[in-house]
């Protein structure tokens, strides 16, 4: 190791502390210099002393890379900038070659490895602004590990050559104390999405090196859920009313999943509130606990000024010992065990009465039995707000650990763990679901299906599960064959088609006689595709009414009937809804029902039409839904040709549920043809006086002719 090296580390401090609650507020990005000045009491400074300064936040340097070069090389780096690695002759790199400083203060990824392929196993990494000492890859050989200058260690500081031909623990990293995560890499560091870690029955947790694992569910098991709260005084009442806002979404988006869960709230300042327990019956009510979270009085700790951390994960150990011991009592001594249990800590700043929270934590992982045969019951998930009090080394010391992973994340602000968390709760592999949420940045929902003939696109679909696509009958009135069409799933996949059911009722030309060209009655036809798919991967199909998939989504209790699945998806007169638009995109109509239905089935036989002479019930029937913006009224998307046979779908705690087929428009806003800057198809206005009308086949009018195709695929309920 260069002398500089280890003379640096020998001088220098590894880890000065935080500062206390009254350090100046430098803005997220910076912090208070120099650190030892921020130490004062409140108040005036006593005597001279250099000013405290708010400095840029610097991604620290490489201290060494073995048998390879780094470049450029800097003291520090600002962010954006860029690391580039490379190895000497007869090393392969192994690992990102590209690092990029992030406006935290960390860098983008972990530095790469020079590998000479021998050993048993891989060089160690070493942290950026770390080193690593000791010697040997061969089996037991132990690397111990140091932060330079100012540095904290997070991860641990011995590690050792296992059998298996990987080294033990986390990757550690050195890291300024006042860095920061950024929303965007929490998200993505928790695999896209905290509710993927609901992966149901059958499912296998997934191989990648992300921050957050996915705990592997069976059927015969369920998840307990303790979001703990600070509500100390430092929090203040903005604050905690984003805490408040993320535990709902916690809450709201975990329920969705088709897992038995139990909920925990407890917030915590000087002494502890237990606001719901998971051994009330209420705990697995999502609304019930969404309901107490909202009743939340942040003055019931009266701005308390303790940090209590230690209580609060007590209270959760009370109530894990409480299941434990009434199972055994129940003559069920072993049911605890297929209980996994998520605590999620959200905290503005160090602990500082009640002791240490570890000790609360070895106290759960004891009476759980959290060996390594048993370490994916318990995830323990700190978060913590704020750059200039929160402790990582603090948060670390609570998190669970695993390799490969994180589960202590430190943020800006209580707006940027709001952000971080909702982005993390969206969906991404969730076993067979129907109609999850869309991740972020999905182009286009996965249940979507492109049908085209060669390369122009002609329909929409939906993909239903199997092999089956719903879709609109019309589409396939031009003659030609199946062995002409192919079906564009989610992800760019093409599948070629293998035939297709039209409805016996569906006749074009049935009304010509009464002055309709084209009679849209009974516009549905489903597809049969080459090939089945699967039901987890990117291509995912939709939940449609009238099914117990349907019933678990909208958390109705099973059995319940196709009546009361469409009094709660359009049991309105306005009820807001989606198609998806040929570029993909969601755009939104409001479905017209009750009072407002007549008035918006009239539109179809406005003055221009091709059928504006005949009458309302001689155009469309009981079968159609009906969308469109009024004069005046708020503002409303229209089908253009091509996205006919696509779904007209709703949301429901977060599931989506297809309600219609889109068939006919009074107007295509795409009849022009241009695109805006960004690619996208201009959608024109409709002309002064036409107020335009899209008409969908509505799946609850359809449900004899679904049950006939579908009856083996589908779990129907009785009507």
């Amino acid at each position: 190791m260069a002398l500089w090296v280890l003379l640096l580390l020998a001088l220098l401090p590894v880890t000065p502390s935080a500062s206390p609650r009254c350090a100046p507020q430098c803005p997220p990005g910076t912090y208070p210099h120099p650190p030892g000045r921020t130490r004062q009491r409140c108040g005036p400074p006593r005597g001279r002393s250099e000013p405290v300064r708010c400095r840029a936040l610097r991604c620290p340097a490489p201290l060494s890379f073995l048998h390879g070069t780094v470049e450029p090389r800097f003291p520090t780096y600002p962010s954006g900038s860029v690391l580039r690695f490379s190895c000497d002759d007869g090393f392969v790199l192994r690992g990102a070659a590209e690092l990029r400083c992030r406006p935290g203060g960390v860098w983008s990824e972990p530095p790469p490895v020079c590998d000479d392929g021998e050993g048993d196993c891989p060089p160690p990494a070493t942290p950026v602004g770390g080193v690593t000492t000791g010697g040997g890859r061969h089996h037991g050989a132990e690397v111990r590990v140091q932060c330079g200058a100012g540095l904290q260690l997070l991860g641990p500081s011995r590690r050792h050559c296992m059998e298996t031909g990987r080294w033990s623990g986390p990757e550690p990293t050195c890291r300024h104390p006042y860095s920061f995560d950024l929303p965007e890499d929490i998200s993505s560091g928790l695999g896209s999405s905290f509710a993927s870690i609901l992966e149901l029955a059958g499912a296998h947790a997934d191989k990648d090196t992300s921050l957050g694992r996915r705990i592997v569910l069976n059927r015969n098991e369920s998840l307990h859920v303790y979001v703990l709260l600070d509500a100390s005084g430092s929090v203040q009442q903005d604050n905690f009313e984003l805490f408040r806002q993320s535990a709902v979404a916690i809450v709201d988006r975990l329920s969705s999943f088709e897992v038995p869960l139990r909920f925990a709230i407890v917030s915590f300042a000087t002494h502890t509130h237990v606001i719901i327990s998971t051994i009330e019956d209420d705990a697995s009510d999502a609304d019930e606990v969404i309901a107490c979270l909202e009743a939340m009085n942040f003055d019931v700790h009266r701005n308390a000024t303790g940090t209590n951390m230690h209580g609060a994960l007590l209270e959760v150990y009370h109530m894990i010992l409480f299941q434990k011991e009434r199972s055994t009592r129940d003559g069920q001594p072993n049911v605890w065990r297929n209980t996994r249990h998520v605590v999620i800590l959200l905290t503005d700043g160090r602990f500082n009465v009640g002791g240490h929270p570890r000790d609360a934590v070895a106290k759960i992982e004891d009476v759980l039995e959290i060996r390594e045969d048993r370490e994916e019951y318990l995830d323990i998930y700190a978060f913590g707000v704020g750059t200039l009090e929160v402790d990582m080394a603090e948060l670390e010391a609570v998190a669970s650990h695993r390799r490969d992973e994180r589960h202590a994340f430190k943020l800006a602000d209580a707006s940027a763990l709001r952000q971080a968390l909702e982005g993390a709760l969206a969906a991404t592999a969730i076993g067979d679901l129907c109609g999850v949420i869309i991740p972020a940045g999905t182009v286009r929902p996965p249940w979507h299906v492109v049908l085209r003939t060669g390369v122009q696109q002609r329909c929409a679909g939906t993909l239903l599960g199997g092999r089956w696509v719903l879709t609109a009958a019309h589409c396939f009135l031009g003659g030609e064959s199946p062995h002409d069409w192919s079906a564009q799933l989610a992800g760019g996949q093409e599948v070629s088609i293998r035939g297709w059911n039209l409805h016996e009722d569906f006749d074009i030309r049935a009304r010509v006689a009464q002055g309709v060209p084209e009679f849209y009655d009974y516009d549905v036809a489903l597809v049969e595709l080459e090939k089945e798919l699967g039901d987890t991967g990117a291509p995912r199909r939709i939940c449609i009414p009238c099914t117990e998939d349907a019933n678990r989504a909208l958390r109705m209790a099973p059995g319940t009937t196709c009546q009361k699945q469409e009094v709660e998806l359009l049991g309105h007169t306005r009820v807001p809804a989606e198609f998806v638009s040929l570029e993909g995109k969601r755009l939104s109509v409001r479905i017209k029902e009750q009072k407002e239905r007549a008035s918006c089935l009239g539109g179809a036989v406005q003055p221009g039409l091709p059928h504006a002479n005949a009458s309302v019930k001689d155009v469309v029937t009981e079968r159609f839904l009906c969308s469109g913006q009024e004069s005046g009224s708020e503002q409303e998307d229209a089908a253009c040709k091509g996205e006919s046979g696509g779904s007209l779908f709703v949301e429901r705690r977060h599931r989506f549920l297809q309600v219609g087929i889109l068939s006919w428009g009074t107007f295509n806003p795409c009849y022009r043809g241009g695109r805006n800057a960004e690619g996208g198809l201009l959608r024109a206005p409709a002309p002064p006086g036409h107020n335009p009308r899209d008409f969908a086949i509505s799946l609850f009018r359809i449900q004899p002719w679904l049950r006939r195709h579908l009856g083996g695929v589908l779990r129907f309920t009785p009507l």
